[in-house]
């Protein structure tokens, strides 16, 4: 009886480890094979042989297309040379990946219709692309977000960039100690992704309606990690607007918004703060310059969505807790806000975008907001130009006991310059109890 039972008992065994054997050879061919599984999106790995440290292979799967090429801001700018472009190749220290030229490059096609492209890349969060030829969905030329990346969007085709073909994504390349460069390895610090997901805040898009009565667009928000609905201290929060052709998903992907504050709330450099984005091409239908109508989205800012995220959020309601920053053409649209609205904000942050102020204006500013506190700053990218005029609007508010500071940081007229520049304001300025003083 014992040895039936032991027989029993020793078939079964056998008969279970033939089926664990046949469903690891059924389940996982690839690793029978020694073949490594294709991962979609961007794969960063340390190179020894790559000028920066590490390589970044770009897969994108798309059996229908007849080409596909990865794009972006990845071209470089060297200091010393200014307006010239170098391949990723050539990057040494001293070059940066910058916007204004599109960087090409076509990729190659496996048989099972993986589009795939491996370049050097120096650290921090870089701006990318893909072009796409399918023939089944009508798309030449077609510029997509890559659909491997885990940050969110707007639903459909409510964005402007995404009407507009101009859509953007982001790549985060780590720092190696050959780049040699402590402005990559801040960069690093600041713009990737937290390796502690629970300090990480969360990013979403939530319908509204504008000034104008028009209804299908959607504000961007990001709530800090742990966020608390009911804390007794509303969060201080900052509204940002993009720039020209641009939308609510700017200051998200590629400024890298919510991976900066992370960083920074991490460390403590800053408290907890909230971020609303908002897309200001909503003046008409068409896509052009004249959507982005500064008066418009200055009137919307404050008397739609202002109402509607303290509604909603447990937000500040007072100037001292509110910040304004925007982008090239949304920090031009700054000074419509200032000039329009000086007290209801009590920061703003003017990034590769200037106010255009009179004499009158500054005056009018400083009476407006009396003994109240009120920051400003200005910067732009040393490949955008000399910073006199930052430095100058800075001293005309400096004049009227107005305070104000400026810095230039290494990049072009892009979003990872907006990136940049946001971090300096937010770390160095923002709900600071000595800076912004009159």
């Amino acid at each position: 009886m014992r040895q039936a039972t032991g027989r029993r008992w020793l078939r079964r065994a056998i008969s279970l480890l033939t089926a664990v054997s046949l469903g690891a050879a059924v389940t996982s061919p690839a690793a029978v094979a020694g073949k490594p599984r294709t991962v979609e999106g961007p794969t960063v790995k340390a190179d020894r042989r790559s000028p920066t440290g590490y390589t970044v292979t770009f897969v994108y799967r798309n059996p229908h297309a007849t080409r596909v090429r990865l794009a972006g801001d990845l071209t470089l700018l060297d200091l010393a040379t200014a307006n010239t472009r170098y391949q990723p190749e050539e990057w040494q220290p001293g070059r940066y990946h910058s916007g204004g030229t599109e960087f090409l490059r076509d990729m190659t096609r496996d048989p099972k219709g993986y589009w795939s492209v491996a370049v050097p890349l120096h650290a921090g969060g870089l701006s990318y692309w893909y072009r796409v030829w399918d023939p089944t969905r009508g798309w030449a030329n077609k510029r997509i977000w890559d659909p491997a990346s885990a940050n969110p969007r707007p639903p459909g085709e409510s964005s402007f960039r995404v009407r507009n073909n101009d859509v953007l994504d982001a790549v985060y390349v780590p720092y190696a100690r050959k780049q040699n460069d402590p402005v990559l390895k801040a960069r690093a610090d600041y713009e990737l992704p937290t390796a502690d997901r629970s300090k990480r805040g969360k990013v979403t898009y939530i319908p509204y309606t504008t000034i104008l009565g028009d209804s299908g667009h959607y504000l961007g928000v990001y709530l800090p990690a742990r966020y608390d609905a009911h804390r007794a201290e509303p969060y201080k929060v900052v509204y940002l607007a993009h720039g020209i052709f641009g939308d609510e998903t700017d200051f998200m992907v590629p400024a890298n918004v919510p991976n900066i504050l992370d960083n920074m709330t991490a460390r403590g450099e800053i408290e907890p703060t909230v971020v609303v984005t908002m897309g200001n091409h909503f003046t008409g239908t068409g896509l052009d310059f004249a959507s982005y109508n500064q008066a418009n989205a200055a009137d919307n800012l404050v008397r739609t969505i202002l109402p509607l995220i303290e509604q909603t959020y447990n937000v500040s309601t007072t100037r001292e807790g509110r910040a304004y920053g925007g982008f090239s053409y949304g920090g031009m649209t700054g000074g419509v806000v200032i000039r329009n609205y000086p007290t209801t904000f009590g920061y703003f942050g003017h990034f590769s975008g200037n106010p255009s102020l009179t004499s009158q204006d500054y005056d009018n500013v400083a009476d407006a907001i009396g003994s109240d506190k009120l920051f400003v700053f200005l910067g732009n990218g040393v490949f955008e130009g000399a910073p006199e005029a930052q430095n100058a609007i800075a001293n005309n508010f400096r004049s009227r006991g107005i305070g104000a500071g400026t810095a230039q940081v290494r990049g072009a007229h892009d979003g990872m310059t907006a990136g940049q520049l946001f971090t300096i304001f937010a770390r160095d300025y923002l709900w600071s109890g000595s800076a912004p003083c009159r």
